[in-house]
């Protein structure tokens, strides 16, 4: 580092230099950095601190690079350790020594506490909208393929007959959880640590809640150790991105099950599949293999993130400085995984008689015929066991349950009539169920609309 050594009577060393350095990760902040610092040029001029001209020229300088910044052209350079003392050198070249005065009443640790909650903040809106793109794709599959019928599945084995859209709206489902588990971790994200300076505040009349305004967040740090110190929403913007990636990994392993010959539920469009560098006849989900994949990683950030954090001393300690990385590489992850996600989603369709064969399977509708001895007026749990007892039956028979004759069912439950056989029509047993949430038909209607 060739900057702020002035009591140190050795240069430091060039392999400390490359260690201690955190440019790559803060290339990702380096617009943040900028915006944080243009609202802090702005408070000190209003609170009188630097003189209008001075504010007018810091100002003018960081807009100029943050344009430069928008185009892809600022670079950092690691003698400068990290993107504040780049920003400050450039700007020193850009306007003279009016940079100087930028870094008053201002600490490196909580200008990267600032670039960081910024950065998320930024992060949390990109994801949301990826997830709710995401959404869209699943609703417009679920409402082209509305009335298709499938097996649904327990231990990943046949169940129950449930619609396709109902299954593909349960992921609808979680990740409208994500959403509100990301909106939820902002709140707390968009918090001001600007003014704790580097650690105790400052004795200068400055205004961080003038910076928090300036900067869109609602709220301003309360205690200035805990401001620079703790990296607690970063750990939750983690968590959220943990449990997104852990919805995105088994999406995709369900479409890859239902892709496969085995299943042949979905097929997928050739723009979203690619093949075996020896078979060509192979047609391969690797963007769904790779999604599934990529939720370890993401996962490792949060718990590196976490052992990081686990043992530090109260106030700021560089070790923060490593909590950079797994924020960064978990929302680019993740936002890459939804935007593949939704092309994947885009691209399947589903064989509807294959789902439907698979559906007619006589076995999942034992349920079915649980319910109908409960509606007539049979126990449930004696029901249950008397349908056990004719499953097994009709397998020591080798005969299928709907060919099984009316007597033969009246030996167990006098109960049964005739238009039990009616229950082993897999699309009747869809459109029979009418409770809060389930997969009839006019439920999953009202789901979709």
């Amino acid at each position: 580092m060739q900057v702020l050594r002035k009591a140190f009577k050795q240069p430091l060393s060039d392999v400390v230099t490359e260690f201690v350095a955190c440019t790559h990760a803060d290339a990702h902040l380096v617009k943040a950095d900028l915006t944080g610092s243009i609202a802090h040029a702005q408070m000190l001029a209003e609170e009188g601190l630097i003189s209008p001209s001075q504010g007018e020229a810091i100002q003018g300088g960081l807009n100029t690079l943050l344009a430069k910044a928008e185009e892809g052209k600022f670079e950092l350079k690691v003698e400068y350790e990290d993107v504040h003392m780049n920003v400050e050198k450039q700007l020193e070249e850009l306007i003279g020594s009016d940079a100087l005065r930028l870094h008053t009443a201002r600490s490196r640790n909580d200008q990267v506490a600032l670039d960081l909650r910024l950065y998320t903040v930024s992060a949390v809106d990109s994801l949301v909208d990826g997830l709710k793109f995401l959404q869209s794709a699943i609703l417009k599959s679920a409402k082209k393929h509305a009335d298709i019928v499938m097996p649904g599945y327990t231990h990943l084995q046949r169940a129950q007959p449930v619609l396709y859209a109902h299954a593909i709206l349960a992921f609808h489902e979680m990740f409208s959880r994500d959403i509100e588990r990301f909106n939820d971790c902002k709140k707390r994200t968009a918090v001001s640590p600007l003014g704790a300076g580097a650690q105790a505040g400052s004795g200068l009349t400055i205004n961080p809640e003038s910076v928090a305004r300036k900067l869109g967040f609602p709220k301003v740090f309360s205690n200035s150790i805990d401001a620079v110190s703790d990296r607690d929403f970063a750990a939750e913007f983690l968590m959220a991105c943990s449990l997104t990636a852990v919805h995105i990994s088994q999406m995709a392993e369900t479409l890859v099950i239902w892709s496969s010959s085995e299943f042949g539920f979905v097929e997928l469009a050739d723009n979203v599949t690619t093949t075996s560098s020896l078979m060509p006849h192979k047609k391969n989900p690797d963007p769904l293999e790779i999604a599934r994949a990529k939720s370890g990683a993401v996962i490792g950030d949060l718990v590196n993130l976490l052992v990081t954090l686990k043992a530090l001393p109260l106030g700021y300690n560089r070790d923060l400085q490593e909590t950079k990385p797994p924020v960064i590489n978990s929302a680019t992850i993740v936002l890459d995984a939804l935007k593949v996600m939704t092309c994947v989603v885009d691209a399947v369709t589903v064989n509807a008689e294959k789902t439907l064969a698979a559906a007619s399977d006589p076995a999942l509708m034992t349920t079915d015929l649980v319910e109908y001895l409960v509606n007539k007026g049979v126990p449930f749990r004696k029901a249950h066991e008397t349908i056990a007892e004719i499953v097994a039956d009709a397998a020591d028979k080798g005969v299928k349950l709907p060919k099984m004759e009316l007597k033969e069912y009246q030996k167990y439950a006098p109960e049964f009539e005739k238009d039990l056989f009616e229950l082993f029509n897999p699309k009747l047993s869809v459109s029979a169920k009418i409770s809060h949430g389930s997969t009839g038909v006019e439920k999953v209607k009202k789901a979709i609309g």
